[in-house]
């Protein structure tokens, strides 16, 4: 089927497998780019390391190690780590799974691995023996939102989703792992769903928190606690106040009372509740929300470690957890996230625009930090993977922010290379969507270092600037988000004096969908008139039928809160479809998709290219046999710069 379609199309539509650098008589790790070379060697082979975690109880970090295959390494934690110095401990090419995380039980001495076997997104857990590399499966559902052990680390509670779109249910499971025996605590129902989250234990075993959303809406989500001993569950939060996924810390203040941390009053702060009283206490009230939260035992008093984030800054707090006092502050440049935590320690994943990767460890005396390297890159390295200056700029959309009376701005990067295209020949690529983030970005620098400007910005939708504006795009998928993309195209094209031609879009995922979509906008949508030439798009991943897309994919439960109900939006959701309106694609658009993709079915992709071959549209399509949601391997990596590089060269 897959090799009659690309067949049936024309020669800019390409299979890959026979498409590679060697065919080109190019050097192996090198693209070329109106005379540049492009040496990927560094970005893809420099730091061939990715999705830390950290354990303080087996005093080891874990990681994979990216080659011809991916391998799953461990290194001691004490002392200064060097990646290359890793320990393999399994057999298993993960090149060809999706894992979601890795996890160490202290009293089993095994690692828990949350993923798939066969780059299907059939998520499950595994265990794995790192000492004789033996790995069983230990549940088998169609789905795991989350899992956590218990204190003792005996037992395993994890929440199943089974069924699929109207049929889909969910359950709260207990598995044993001595006697590897499955216990079904309850059921969710349509009034309250589970979804993602990691089920908080109470310490002395009688009692769970997990976090549901009530008739599917994310806005109304909620904790509720079970109650082993009356079978009973009861809500935790307020039902009627709006939040979106609250969590309950892992670690409870006692065995009747925990912090959670909620955005009910439009940023994520942190709350206290105690079971036997029913009574829920906010701590804080920070204007940024808290990414990352540990508690930490200094001087033998707890105190919450948390990381206010946004994409704009971040700051580390040290919290007295029953009162809210703010005890120390310290701001960083970094994007961080905590790792692990033990007693007055704490791991801290760093990076940002220009770092892509550092590992501190935070140690609190007296109340006051101290940081020690424990991981990072070579400077030779950084130099070698950064081509750009970054800098932060706010621009005008269309609508007025009700909470200033003016005009909304916006947040985003603009990444301007060190060595520029000649002047009648620079362009600029605009990320599509969920941009401004302050993190690294291979493809970004990538872009850069061949002469290109990337501009990223932050629509409406995106996570980090409080709950209101993450939900203004709550059902309207192609919509006012990508108004406010064309914005920030009319923006960078005036700021840079690029003109349009030059000005193009990419985007994964949902990004690939906001790519179609905005090079075939039919110029009005929901009454706001907008318009932009792009010159050209590279959409990866992305859906063209929304309700197609709905019926086909694995996260059916995300369509019904970004879009709408297909049941009764047909006409809504058919409009906003990139699909249906092929007729209407300005510029020039590379498609790329991988054949196993389960999140957004590769479908999407093959219709939208047949679609604009049919109405004789400038169309490449490139599709991965055998990849997932992300084209992984480096062979891999390297053929689709290769593509992109080939696809630029034709931008005038």
């Amino acid at each position: 089927m897959m090799r009659s379609l690309i067949a049936s199309l024309t020669t800019g539509l390409i299979l890959l497998g026979c498409y590679n650098m060697v065919a080109q008589n190019l050097p192996e790790s090198t693209v070329q780019f109106r005379g540049r070379s492009i040496d990927l060697e560094p970005y893809i082979n420099g730091f061939p390391y990715r999705d830390f975690s950290i354990s303080y109880d087996a005093d080891k970090l874990f990681y994979f190690h990216d080659d011809s295959t991916s391998e799953l390494l461990e290194l001691p934690l004490s002392g200064q780590s060097d990646l290359r110095a890793g320990k393999r401990i399994s057999d298993i090419d993960f090149s060809k799974r999706n894992i979601w995380g890795v996890n160490y039980n202290k009293r089993d001495k095994h690692l828990y691995l949350f993923g798939d076997e066969n780059n299907d997104e059939v998520i499950n857990l595994f265990r794995l023996n790192p000492q004789t590399k033996v790995v069983e499966k230990i549940t088998n559902v169609p789905f795991i939102y989350g899992y956590q052990w218990d204190k003792e680390q005996k037992q395993i509670a994890f929440i199943a989703r089974l069924g699929h779109r109207e049929q889909q249910a969910g359950e709260l499971r207990i598995l044993d792992l001595e006697t590897m025996q499955e216990t079904v605590l309850m059921q969710d129902t349509p009034e309250y769903r589970f979804t993602w989250s990691e089920p908080s234990w109470q310490p002395d075993g009688n009692g769970l928190v997990l976090t549901v959303l009530s008739n599917m809406d994310r806005n109304a989500a909620n904790l509720i606690h079970y109650d082993f001993q009356s079978k009973k569950w009861a809500l935790v939060t307020d039902p009627k106040k709006p939040r979106n996924f609250p969590h309950a810390d892992q670690q409870w203040l006692s065995p009747t009372e925990f912090n959670y941390f909620s955005n009910e009053d439009g940023n994520v702060n942190l709350y206290r509740y105690n079971i036997v009283a029913k009574k829920s206490s906010q701590i804080t009230h920070f204007k940024t929300d808290i990414s990352s939260a540990g508690l930490l035992n200094v001087d033998n008093k707890k105190i919450m470690l948390a990381i206010l984030q946004s994409p704009v800054k971040t700051e580390l707090c040290l919290i007295d957890p029953v009162e809210g006092k703010i005890i120390n502050r310290h701001i960083s440049a970094d994007r961080l996230d905590i790792l692990d935590t033990e007693n007055n320690k704490a791991i801290l994943l760093a990076s940002s625009t220009v770092e892509k990767f550092r590992i501190d460890e935070l140690v609190v005396n007296n109340n006051s930090f101290a940081f020690t390297n424990k991981a990072s890159m070579s400077k030779q390295l950084k130099q070698n993977i950064v081509h750009s200056t970054v800098e932060r700029v706010e621009f005008a959309t269309f609508d007025v922010d009700p909470k200033t009376g003016k005009s909304r701005m916006l947040h985003a990067y603009l990444y301007k290379p060190d060595n520029p295209l000649p002047t009648d020949q620079q362009m600029v690529m605009i990320l599509s969507f969920y941009g401004g983030e302050n993190e690294f970005n291979n493809k970004v620098q990538i872009l850069t270092h061949a002469g290109i400007y990337v501009f990223s910005p932050a629509p409406r939708g995106c996570s980090g600037f409080g709950r209101e504006f993450s939900a203004l795009n709550d059902r309207d998928l192609g919509g006012n988000e990508i108004i406010d993309i064309i914005y920030a195209g009319k923006y960078i094209s005036e700021k840079l004096g690029i003109p349009p031609e030059r000005v193009g879009v990419f985007g994964r995922s949902h990004g690939g969908y906001a790519t179609m979509r905005l090079l075939t906008f039919p110029g009005e949508i929901n009454g706001v008139k907008a318009n932009f030439d792009w010159g050209f798009g590279i959409a990866t991943a992305g859906f063209s039928d929304i309700i197609h897309f709905y019926e086909h994919c694995n996260i059916p439960d995300w369509v019904l809160l970004e879009a709408g109900d297909p049941a009764t939006e047909i006409d809504k959701l058919n409009d906003r479809s990139p699909l249906y309106h092929a007729d209407k694609m300005r510029g020039k658009l590379l498609l790329v998709h991988g054949s196993n993709d389960s999140r957004v079915p590769v479908a999407g992709s093959r219709q939208m290219a047949e679609a604009l071959q049919k109405h004789g549209k400038d169309v490449t399509y490139i599709e991965f046999p055998d990849q997932g949601h992300r084209v992984k391997g480096i062979k891999n990596e390297k053929d689709i710069y290769t593509a992109w590089f080939d696809f630029l060269e034709n931008v005038k």
